[in-house]
């Protein structure tokens, strides 16, 4: 049986929500809705979630980055290989 290695994966949450903006042309929308952003007026929580992505980066060495990352120990489920 081989060893288990660590991996850095990558997790990417989605949130999203469309809002309504009035402005002169479609560049002054998205500053205004930007800025706003910004500023705390839209708050994207939980229900705009929209998805998750996970990437695998590859193996963890010994770079001080590395060692800084969050860790897991598998809890059942299946194992892919």
């Amino acid at each position: 049986m081989t060893e288990n290695k660590e991996y850095r994966v990558l997790i990417t949450e989605t949130l999203q929500r469309t809002v309504v903006v009035g402005a002169k042309s479609a560049h002054a929308a998205h500053r205004r809705a930007e800025d706003a952003w910004k500023n705390a007026e839209y708050l994207l929580d939980a229900d705009c979630f929209q998805g998750v992505e996970f990437h695998v980066l590859g193996e963890i060495d010994d770079d001080e980055k590395d060692k800084r990352i969050t860790r897991i120990d598998a809890k059942g489920g299946e194992s892919v290989e």
